[in-house]
This record gives structure tokens, sequence and C-alpha cells, in this order.
């Protein structure tokens, strides 16, 4: 595969290169029933009454990010088949029963139709166009995380074969033309709307708190207000070459790779028995950076725009793990030893006082607005029903209606605060009725529909023609998944340890 692409290098014009680096992917934390850890020839799972070790379920898991990094979205839809509380298991099971399916029904992808679909590939784009360049310097990066090029055509293979079998199974399916007429009339009539709105911070400005609440409410909760937990570090940073279009890509590639090459020789040396982290600087003469006591909130400003760093920061467990994995940054790679921690502490009442208040008005001003929302609603119900228009019911109520506005729910007009809320709940109202109260993000919205139409269009044909193709697709998409369900619940997987 890796000489297929240095065959047609020569035939692109390559003005920018992008470099994509699979990220440093570990299927670690593995736990069994007994032990703390498991061991990589510990069975992590059993399918087809076949025992899979984690080393295995490992491998499997990383190349399933691969797979989101190559951008092949469709293979990603195994994760919802299997348990919903677990899809980290789901993604490791499917490819399994996904690849034992195609091997049943004799769906084997030859080589040659795998290197056409990698040319299909988003992340091997350039221009539209397919990037020999980029899908290099793919592999190469692949090659530096223990992937091979049989790897990356094998994920082709099981993406072809995916396809496949979901054309076998439920593309006979078609959409009747009185439900795509039905779901084209949903989506595109034009709907004339009004709006009454009650805004949230209204409702604040009127609530009242007494010190007595905020003792109570302060006493109840008391043990979610700690300061925030502190930490400092020591980090060495794997900085990548900055873009250089000067240089001849050969020589970009070569130092790409040799940080690349940095970050697992430290990363190997990392995971040892008994390795220390001053030790592996030392001993591979890197530069460390050490860092006073900071909170997630308030990190250096070195690192405080790298949020995955942050999240692994306060997130791992120094007794567990010493040495952190690589995390991939905005620029490059970090390695990490937390050096010090130091634990969230008791608030007391006056040094949280008003954090609590704005709790309780909040807490206060939320249930004066629900109230306020649910009375309007059954006031203009009820006056409707009475064959009031709601012009006049809304001015008697001292409510503030808004103009009527024309909207559908294909094509919200952007220029309408919440347009596309809007838009959903009133096409489901008959006209001449209420929507049920929306919650927006400054409160909440009555929706009046008066009226519904079905305007001509001049692509209403066309129109047409993809909501029966959208509404086939959808429905040919839980055909197969039904049906891939069942096959997985045939092959009997069992879980034997499972991930913490």
């Amino acid at each position: 595969m890796l000489e297929f692409f240095r065959r047609h290098r020569g035939a692109f014009l390559i003005t920018v290169t992008v470099v994509i680096i699979i990220s440093f992917s570990v299927w670690g934390g593995w736990k069994g029933r007994e032990s703390p850890e498991g061991q990589p020839t510990d069975t992590a799972f059993t399918v087809y009454g076949r025992n899979y070790t984690i080393a295995e379920a490992q491998r499997l898991g990383r190349r399933m990010q691969m797979i989101y990094n190559l951008q092949m979205f469709e293979l990603l839809g195994l994760s919802r088949l299997g348990s919903q509380d677990d899809k980290n298991n789901n993604i490791v099971i499917n490819q399994i029963v996904l690849q034992k399916e195609m091997d049943r029904l004799g769906i084997h992808p030859s080589d040659a139709e795998a290197k056409e679909a990698m040319k299909k590939i988003p992340t091997f784009q350039e221009n539209g166009a397919f990037s020999a360049e980029r899908a290099y310097n793919v592999e190469q990066m692949l090659g530096a995380n223990g992937f091979s090029s049989d790897d990356l055509l094998g994920i082709v293979k099981l993406s072809i074969g995916y396809n496949k079998l979901r054309d076998l199974v439920s593309k006979s399916y078609t959409a009747s033309p009185l439900e795509a007429e039905k779901a084209y009339a949903s989506e595109h009539q034009t709907l004339k709307v009004n709006t009454i709105a009650f805004n949230l911070e209204d409702y604040k400005k009127t609530a009242e708190v007494k010190d007595e609440e905020i003792q109570k409410y302060y006493d109840e909760q008391k043990e979610t207000y700690k300061t925030a937990e502190k930490r400092s570090i020591s980090y060495v940073y794997f900085e990548l070459p900055k873009a250089d279009e000067t240089k001849p890509l050969e020589e970009r590639q070569n130092a790409e790779k040799a940080v690349v090459d940095r970050v697992n020789k430290f990363n190997d040396a990392s995971i040892l028995p008994a390795a220390k982290f001053d030790a592996v600087v030392t001993e591979l003469k890197e530069k460390a950076v050490t860092t006073e006591l900071f909170t997630k909130e308030a990190a250096p400003e070195a690192i405080k725009a790298e949020t995955d760093l942050l999240d692994s920061i306060f997130t791992l467990n120094p007794e567990v793990r010493p040495i952190s994995d690589p995390v991939k940054g905005a620029n490059g790679y970090y390695i990490f030893t937390v050096t010090k921690v130091e634990e969230p502490k008791q608030q007391e009442l006056a040094e949280v006082k008003d954090k609590v208040k704005e709790v309780l008005v909040g807490q206060k001003a939320q249930e004066a607005l629900t109230k306020a929302t649910n009375e309007a609603r059954t006031a203009l119900a009820d006056g409707l029903k009475a064959g009031k228009k709601i012009a006049d019911i809304a001015k008697e109520k001292n409510l503030t209606l808004s103009p009527v506005t024309d909207i559908t729910v294909a094509e919200p007009a952007l220029d309408v605060p919440n347009g596309n809320l809007i838009a959903r709940q009133a096409q489901d109202t008959p006209a001449g009725e209420l929507t049920k109260a929306i919650d927006t993000e400054t409160g909440s919205l009555l929706v009046y529909v008066s009226s519904k139409e079905l305007r001509k269009r001049d692509d209403s044909a066309a129109q047409r023609e993809n909501m029966s193709s959208s509404r086939a697709d959808q429905e040919r998409t839980r055909i197969f998944e039904a049906w891939f369900s069942r096959r997985r619940d045939e092959s009997k997987p069992k879980m034997e340890i499972t991930q913490a």
C-alpha cells in the first residue's frame, strides 16, 4: 500500500501540506473482578465462544480511534448497537460481529476495491481530489503508532463491507408516496405564528431571598461549597515543527517523525516498572517544566488553552498512573507527572453567601416564570375556545404579543430568535391553537399558530424527491440496525473484564 502511494506522489501539486497525526489512544483502564488492573493476557470478553484478551481489545479500540481520525463516520455508528451505557465495548465487539457477517455472506472486498475507496476518504482529500501526499503522511503516522499499511487497508475493507451488508439487508425498502408527501408538507409548509416571551431576568428582579433561607440552603448543600482542587505538575512538551513550505517535503516529514519518535521513546520508558519521571527526563535528555499549584480554571499561561491536557491533569490518579500517557495539544504532545495535590477545602457561609443567594434567586425566578407561563397559556387557551382573538386576549392579560412571523421547519428564519424551536413546536400544533411552553436560553415562549399553508416552490419536485430519499434512508438504517442487533445477540457477547 505504501508503494501505491509513493508511485502516485508526483501526480499532485500540494500547496498546503496537512499532517494528520493519529492520537495515542490506548484502550486502557481494564479492571478484572478480582484484581484492580487486568493484565494484557487476561480475557476481556468472549464473542462467538472465543476468548479475546485485553491486548486484543486494546488493539480493536485503537483501530476505532483510527476510524474516527480518518472520518469514516459510518463505522462509528456501530457504537449505537448494543448497550447504550457502554458504547466503547460496543465499538470493540461490533467490529468482530461485522467481520463475521461479511465472511458468512461472502463479502470479501479486494485490495484494488479498497484502494479506490481509500481515495474518497475525506482525510485523504485536497481541494476535492485524492492527495497522495496526505495519504503518505497519514500512513507514516500510523506506522509510528504500531499500525501497518495492511491495517489501513483492512479498515477500508471493513467500511466497504459495512455498506454492502447494509444494502443487502435493507436496500429493497422504499418510502410510500403518501408518507413522503406528508413529510414534505410537514417540513415545508409556511407557518404564521405569534409569540409571547417570558424573560427569566425580569423575575429575578422581583425575587426575594431571606437570610434564613440562605442559611438553610447552605446547611443542606454544604458539601458542594468547597475550594477548587489544585495540582502542580512537571511536564515535557514535544513541539511539532511549524509549517514551513519553503523546506522540502521529505525534510518536513522527517522532522515530524523525529518528534513522534521522541514521544514514543519517552512513553515506552515511562511505563516500565518503577519508572520515575525525572529519571526518564534525564536519561532521554529532555527538558521538563515544573508548575506551581493551580486550579483547572486558572492554569499557567503556557497550558491554559490546552483543554484536553487540563482534563487529563485533573482526572489522572497519580497513585495508579504516576506518569501520564501522551496528550495531544494544539501544536504538539505533552507527557506529565502530578507532583502535588491540594484537596478541596470547605468554605464557610460568609465566603459563599452571594453565590448561595444567586442560586436561590434563580430558583425562585424560575418558579415564578413557570407559574406565569402556565397561567398565561391557560388564559389564552380558554379565550380562544370562547371565540376571542389572540390579540384581544393578550391585551386583556397584559401580555406582549409579537407581530405575525412566517416560518418553516426546513428553513427557519435566521433573524427570528429561537426560530428552530418555534418551527418544531408549531409543526405539530394545529392552526388556531397554542404550542406547549418552549424553554429558551432567556426564559420561555408561547407560540400561537394562526395558519398553515403549503406554498408553491420552484424546487418542490426536487425537495419532494430529497424528502422521499431521506425518509427511505432513515428507515433502511433502522432496518439494518435491527438486523445487526440480532446478529450481535446471536454472538453471545460476554464481558469478563470491564473498563474503569
